[in-house]
């Protein structure tokens, strides 16, 4: 039986990689670069790692401002065709395997939408019993990403990994990493390992919560988490041992985004509020600010269909697919308002396109 390594970078495991990682970035030219002389990239990324001479290039980092300022640590092509298969064949089901069902990122059968119908679903399960007498304790955590400690980070992979060489691995992209010059801590956000190593830093978090804590209704999706309880106390009680058990990895909570309140105020959770009623039902709304995010994308792609690099028909294609999504919420009056304002854009370009 071939051990992890020969497996992970066997050429058909890197070459299986590749294609993975080139979807819908095909015009880049790193990537068209290492793609067009693929059979040869990989054959040579192989010899590297299988030799010891594979190196993690020097990353790209730039800022977002959607869906909020964000600092990217990017990572080169070669690379992350090395991190896709080391996660897709064996990392990703060595450290999930120890993960609570109600840990909702980065995993296969889960992610947002997963996410957001758990937090209904404990909303509806918790009426059944206490109604609406209840709190809720949401917690965040600060700059999650840019100040996870390096050493507590390493210790949360190595107890998750049993492969020397896989974790040898994990460790060197853990120590490429660093925040404002500090190499002691800091996860780049941007890279797949990245995600794997953020959810295993609280994985331990997770069993303290739901195994001593003894919270029924809890869900977290990366650094977001929601406990609720009917106890106002004891949610006191709880968010001051989950900020002791922080402290101990050197991480904060954000006192903004941290707080207790009814079971009936809405939920602000993966850009949904979600509001307990009397009779136990749950609403959903789209926020106001998903909605000015999804207002700069139409903008953007609205401009590229002016520009002749988009179709009319995708952008009317790119509309339906949010507006599907934002059908499952109780928001008709947003999005009548946003079926508004596409309509507007989409005169604007039949406008242009008439004047051309």
């Amino acid at each position: 039986m071939p051990s992890v390594k020969e497996n992970v970078c066997s050429f058909s495991k890197l070459y299986k990689a590749t294609q993975v990682c080139r979807r819908n970035v095909r015009w880049k030219d790193s990537v068209a670069h290492f793609s067009n002389h693929s059979l040869v990239s990989v054959h040579k990324l192989k010899q590297k790692i299988e030799s010891e001479d594979y190196e993690i290039s020097p990353y790209s980092v730039f800022t977002i401002r959607e869906p909020k300022l964000r600092l990217i640590t990017s990572t080169r092509f070669k690379d992350r065709v090395f991190q896709r298969s080391l996660c897709d064949n064996y990392l990703t089901n060595e450290i999930c395997q120890h993960f609570i069902n109600d840990n909702y990122a980065c995993q296969k059968g889960k992610g947002t939408d997963r996410a957001r119908e758990c937090v209904e679903r404990h909303l509806k399960s918790y009426y059944r019993l206490n109604k609406t007498n209840g709190y809720v304790l949401k917690v965040d955590i600060h700059d999650y990403f840019g100040s996870t400690n390096h050493e507590f980070a390493i210790k949360a992979v190595r107890k998750r990994v049993r492969d020397d060489w896989s974790f040898q691995e994990v460790k060197r992209i853990i120590e490429s990493f660093n925040s404002n010059g500090d190499y002691s801590k800091g996860i780049g956000l941007g890279s797949q390992v990245s995600q794997l190593i953020q959810l295993a830093v609280l994985d331990d978090l997770d069993h303290y919560i739901k195994e001593k804590l003894k919270i029924a209704q809890y869900v977290r999706y990366m650094d977001d988490m929601i406990i609720i309880h009917q106890d106002k106390d004891y949610l006191h009680k709880c968010l001051k041992k989950i900020v002791k058990f922080l402290e101990k990895q050197k991480l904060e909570i954000s006192p903004k985004k941290t707080q207790i309140f009814p079971i009936t105020h809405p939920i602000k959770f993966l850009g949904f509020s979600f509001r307990l009623t009397d009779t136990g039902k749950v609403t959903k709304r789209i926020l106001p600010s998903n909605l000015k995010t999804q207002k700069r994308k139409l903008r953007k792609l609205a401009q590229r269909v002016i520009d002749g690099k988009m179709t009319l028909e995708k952008f009317e294609e790119c509309y339906k697919s949010w507006r599907a999504f934002v059908k499952k919420t109780d928001s008709r009056g947003r999005m009548l308002k946003m079926d508004k304002f596409k309509n507007k854009l989409k005169g604007e370009i039949l406008c242009q396109e008439s004047n051309a």
